[in-house]
C-alpha cells in the first residue's frame, strides 16, 4: 500500500482547479430569475476569507427586487457535500435594490459550499418542498479554511474596507476592478454607488 503525501499549498490549490462553481448565478428569463447575483470572489469561485470571516455578494438592477436566500453547507476540499446534512446557515435578505451584501461567517474548520438564489415568488404545485423556487442558476461558490493565497488577502482587505461603509454607499468600479468582472457582468445598467449592508 503506498501512501501519497500532499503538501499544503497543493491541497488549498487543487479546488481552484477542479471546483464547478460559478461566481455569478441567474441571468434567466423572467424578471426575477434575470437579475444576476455575483459572488465577490477570485474568476475561480474559490475564496479564503481568512481571519475577517466575511463573505459579500453584489446584486443587479431590478424594478421589483425579490428575497435573497443564502446557504451554506460544509463541504469535502472539492466543494462535495451531503445533502441530507442540516445547512450550517441558511437565511433570507429582504429584496433591496442596488445592493453591496456583507455577512458574517459562522466558525466552521471545513470548506464551505455556498449558493445564493432569488426567491422568485412561492412557486407552484410541484414546490411540495418549499425550496428556493427561482428557475435561474445560483450563484455557487467554495469558501476554504486558511488565510489563502495573495490574491485572498487582497480581496480580504477589499472587503475589510467595505466594512467601513455599512449603512452607506460604496463606489461600484473600484470592485469591477478588484475583482476582474467584466462588462458582461457588471454593465452600464448598473448604477456608480451601491448600497452596502451588513449582516
Amino acid at each position: 500500500m503506498t501512501t501519497l503525501l500532499v503538501s499544503l499549498p497543493e491541497l488549498q490549490a487543487a479546488p481552484r482547479n477542479s471546483f464547478p462553481g460559478r461566481r455569478v448565478g441567474g441571468g434567466t428569463r423572467g424578471e426575477c430569475a434575470a437579475r444576476s447575483i455575483v459572488h465577490l470572489v477570485p474568476s475561480s469561485s474559490v475564496f479564503a476569507p481568512g481571519d475577517l470571516s466575511v463573505i459579500a455578494l453584489l446584486e443587479g438592477p431590478s424594478s421589483n427586487p425579490q428575497p435573497l436566500e443564502i446557504v451554506l453547507m460544509e463541504a469535502s476540499a472539492d466543494g462535495a457535500f451531503d445533502a441530507a446534512d442540516a445547512p450550517i446557515l441558511q437565511r433570507e435578505l429582504p429584496g433591496a435594490k442596488n445592493r453591496l451584501a456583507l455577512l458574517s461567517l459562522p466558525s466552521s474548520p471545513r470548506a464551505l459550499r455556498w449558493e445564493s438564489s432569488y426567491r422568485c415568488g412561492q412557486g407552484g404545485a410541484d414546490d411540495e418542498f418549499g425550496f428556493i423556487t427561482a428557475s435561474a442558476p445560483p450563484a455557487l461558490s467554495l469558501l476554504v479554511p486558511g488565510s489563502g493565497d495573495r490574491e485572498d488577502r487582497n480581496l480580504q482587505q477589499v472587503l475589510a474596507n467595505l466594512q467601513e461603509s455599512c449603512g452607506g454607499t460604496a463606489a461600484l468600479q473600484p470592485l469591477k476592478t478588484a475583482f476582474q468582472l467584466g462588462d458582461e457582468v457588471v454593465n452600464d445598467s448598473w448604477p456608480e454607488q451601491i448600497t452596502v449592508q451588513c449582516f
